[in-house]
């Protein structure tokens, strides 16, 4: 959609096209906001020419896709607010939307956000992370991190997978074709035999933010998981929320396994992290056949894990709840 401001040269009723009239009122230099609908640029300039053919001055105009863009690049510049959503985005905008933020002369490569696009749902989320929002990372790091130092994870496993931040993943499979997810950690395991290729996905990611509706956590993991084939086999998803003028957290372990008939079975593990339950259940993990999708390497495990201590992750969102001035929900 691509909007425009005209100043009236003279009072008339003109039909532009047969789906959009203007009532154009008869004093001199009244403004009037007009939507001039079309799928792309070129449209909108061949109907704000039509306009000025027909003696009206076209001073302002600002597409769909460079409003969102703005917002958007004030939001990663100012870090406020951290996170953002646009429903019925067309597929034009948003490729206009993606091409400005990426485009080396906006210099926004500084700045840390992540872009997650539903392309059937017309749906684009933005998220600007904070301080808070990447506790979630440093809690998985060090988990690993442990493992490694007790031995739990074997030799092997080093220079087989690779972890990393927010790499971009638009090469999603079926109905969400066309889609684009950016984690805030993925583990991408080295294909066998020789252990130099990468996987087409990562195996297991990790998101974090501000919660949302359950539906779209969801949709959220579906995208990576049923996008990929089954090939992402967990999606850890560390959500925090507002309660009053507190805040907690709560931790969603989705798994995926390809079926032996294609279909992808999956579960959802809930955890309760801030406030701290009544009862303590055990700690969630991963096997090393998760990490691996299915191929581990000669001499590890498969069923062998590394747990993810909840308490580290109390201690960790805590402390950066506690730093940003506020009051965690316990």
């Amino acid at each position: 959609m691509f909007v425009a401001t005209v100043v009236v040269a003279q009072g008339l009723r003109h039909q532009l096209t047969p789906q959009l009239t203007y009532d154009i009122a008869t004093s001199p230099k009244t403004l009037i906001n007009c939507s001039l609908a079309g799928p792309s640029p070129t449209t909108f300039i061949y109907r704000s020419l039509s306009l000025v053919r027909l003696g009206y001055l076209i001073f302002g105009c600002m597409s769909m896709s460079a409003k969102i863009f703005k917002e958007i690049k004030d939001a990663i510049k100012t870090r406020s607010p951290d996170f953002l959503t646009f429903h019925n985005v067309d597929q034009v905008d948003f490729d206009h939307v993606v091409q400005g933020l990426r485009h080396r002369t906006n210099y926004l490569e500084q700045y840390a956000f992540r872009i997650h696009w539903f392309a059937r749902e017309k749906y684009l989320k933005v998220v600007m992370p904070s301080t808070l929002h990447e506790c979630a990372g440093q809690w998985v790091y060090d988990e690993i991190s442990d493992a490694l130092a007790k031995g739990i994870i074997p030799q092997v496993w080093v220079r087989k997978i690779g972890i990393s931040a927010s790499p971009e993943y638009k090469n999603f499979i079926g109905q969400y074709q066309g889609c684009t997810k950016e984690a805030d950690l993925t583990f991408v395991p080295l294909l066998g035999p020789n252990w130099t290729e990468k996987a087409k996905y990562p195996s297991v990611v990790l998101e974090s933010g501000w919660s949302e509706a359950a539906e779209q956590l969801n949709q959220d993991a579906s995208l990576w998981q049923a996008g990929s084939g089954g090939q992402v086999r967990v999606v850890i998803q560390v959500k925090f929320y507002k309660r009053q003028d507190r805040i907690g957290a709560h931790v969603r372990v989705n798994r995926a396994k390809a079926a032996k008939d294609s279909s992808i079975k999956t579960s959802i593990e809930t955890y309760e992290v801030l406030p701290v339950p009544a009862v303590l259940v055990e700690n969630p993990s991963i096997t090393f056949e998760e990490f691996f999708a299915g191929g581990c390497p000669p001499g590890m495990d498969p069923k062998g894990c590394v747990v993810l201590d909840l308490e580290n992750l109390r201690v960790i969102a805590r402390r950066e709840i506690l730093d940003r001035g506020g009051v965690p929900d316990e």
